[in-house]
């Protein structure tokens, strides 16, 4: 996840304090004793200046390594020593606080202490079945598809009542976030013919379509663990969503499902008037659920590469009020 601006206002601002407090140092080594300062004075400032210098270089190393805690306790330790220093002191100081506040830079700490999961857990190592995961592509694209059906994997020791699932709109700076999602989730397509386009995709081509508003995403949360997600765009009366990804440890918890919804609401807010997406004939579980979703399949398309064919359907569901 690449740092927000706000992250970055406060990484500067840091930096700042750094610089005004060495540009001290020199005129404490002119100081004379006990003309400018008593020896006691001197000993005092000294102290001030060195701990507020090691609390901002501990601010600055605790942000980089994306430590929520560490990091506004660092920011907080500083103001006392802010309002002895000087104004500009005070005012950096108050500022990166007040920056904390941000949503972006409580996401950005969070996605942090928060990883991604990974596709296998801890002591299974087996992945279970879905519903529906790798999701289609954008209309015109090279390919279509989504990840095929596995068998189930033993029972959670967690019971799934007991899961905090929550999804959120993705920022740019969520790019890494949703290729990495994808890219665990698309895995199973490297050795299919052809494979999956998904796999040549990158972080800052997705990065790039969400900058400049041709696509938007949305990230679905385990126990605020980014564990699926899914990317749209408005075309026309329609809204219409590709690489639906869901990892393979956490499928069959209906999170493809959650998503699709997802989808249809932010259509429906939009007054979209169809919610659409392609996906393989051959993976007929995922044309199951989408049919049991309330979608139809409007036609086939053969898509054609140099790597080999692939059927894509495409498929629509009427948003408008029955």
């Amino acid at each position: 996840m690449q740092r927000p601006t706000t992250v970055r206002t406060m990484l500067f601002l840091a930096y700042f304090k750094i610089i005004i407090t060495l540009l001290v140092v020199p005129s404490l080594f002119n100081a004379k004793v006990p003309e400018d300062f008593t020896s006691e004075e001197l000993q005092t400032i000294i102290s001030i200046i060195t701990l507020s210098l090691l609390i901002t270089i501990a601010f600055v190393y605790f942000a980089r390594k994306r430590r929520y805690m560490p990091a506004l306790i660092s920011a907080l330790a500083a103001i006392p020593l802010a309002l002895i220093m000087n104004y500009p002191h005070l005012i950096a100081s108050a500022v990166i606080l007040v920056l904390f506040l941000q949503r972006s830079a409580r996401d950005y700490f969070k996605n942090s202490a928060r990883p991604i999961a990974k596709s296998n857990e801890a002591g299974g190592g087996k992945t279970e079945a879905i519903e529906a995961e790798g999701e289609t592509v954008h209309e015109g694209s090279d390919s279509a598809e989504e990840a095929p059906s596995r068998p189930a994997a033993a029972p959670k020791t967690k019971a799934k009542t007991d899961l905090e699932v929550s999804i959120r709109q993705a920022a740019p700076e969520d790019a890494d976030t949703i290729h990495a999602l994808m890219l665990m989730s698309f895995e199973e397509y490297r050795t299919s013919i052809p494979p999956s386009s998904a796999l040549e995709e990158t972080s800052e081509s997705i990065l790039e379509a969400l900058q400049n508003g041709s696509e938007s995403a949305a990230i679905l949360y385990e126990d605020d663990v980014a564990v699926a997600m899914v990317r749209y765009k408005f075309e026309g009366d329609a809204v219409y969503f590709f690489r639906l990804s869901v990892i393979p440890s956490k499928r069959r918890r209906g999170y493809a499902k959650r998503l699709v919804k997802w989808i249809e609401h932010q259509g429906t807010s939009k007054g979209m008037n169809a919610s659409r997406c392609k996906v393989r004939q051959t993976v007929q579980n995922n044309v199951r659920m989408y049919q049991d979703m309330g979608y139809e399949i409007l036609d086939t398309e053969l898509v054609v590469r140099s790597t080999g064919t692939v059927k894509a359907l495409s498929m629509e569901k009427s948003l408008r009020p029955q």
